[in-house]
């Protein structure tokens, strides 16, 4: 082999070795400033999504606040209604027996019904009460008859209070399911 070919084939070779140097230079350049705008990106992003999660965090507290307090409102409501309730009970157990044993005497306001001839039998026998002449007054009921009104009155009461407990129920179920807003508080499992 002759010295010159030995020569160029060395430094074809050192050609090489300095040509893969220096673009291993280049490529290693680009690859850290690559990485360093990657970095920066996702340093970017994780701020980002920081400051999501941080309004998210706010907003549930926000929302778990607000519903502890309505909690406390329907707490306070359905204490007050439950006291309502009894105060009430003992109204009408009180009233009951009152009228029971007759110690309290129910009225009713009446008025004289006067036939379309204008006499009535009451008329010979109306004197300074106007009874027969269209004029009003009061009666009272016996205590069997009182009592048996109240009942008839205690029991509308019952069955009003039946049909908004029915209504709640049916509006709880329809929160629910999502038909309207709101939320249900009430363990329909339990009623």
């Amino acid at each position: 082999m002759s010295p010159y070919l030995i020569t160029g084939i060395i430094a074809g070779a050192l050609g090489i070795a300095i040509g893969g140097a220096a673009l291993h230079t280049v490529d290693s350049t680009k690859l850290s400033a690559e990485q360093a705008a990657h970095a920066r990106d996702n340093e970017t992003n994780a701020q980002k999504l920081q400051a999501v999660s941080d309004a998210a965090a706010s907003a549930a507290r926000a929302a778990i606040a607000k519903q502890n307090d309505a909690a406390g409102q329907l707490a306070a409501l359905d204490s007050q209604l439950s006291q309502e309730k009894a105060s009430h009970e003992a109204d009408n157990a009180k009233n009951r027996a009152a009228i029971a044993d007759g110690a309290r005497r129910l009225r009713v306001a009446v008025t004289a019904y006067t036939p379309a001839g204008g006499s009535s039998a009451a008329d010979s026998g109306a004197g300074a009460s106007g009874v027969g002449d269209g004029a009003g007054g009061t009666a009272e009921l016996s205590p069997a008859f009182g009592s048996a009104l109240f009942g008839i009155v205690d029991d509308a009461d019952s069955d009003a209070r039946a049909k908004a407990d029915y209504l709640q129920h049916y509006v709880c179920v329809l929160q629910r399911q999502g038909v309207i807003a709101g939320t249900c508080s009430i363990d329909l499992a339990k009623e």
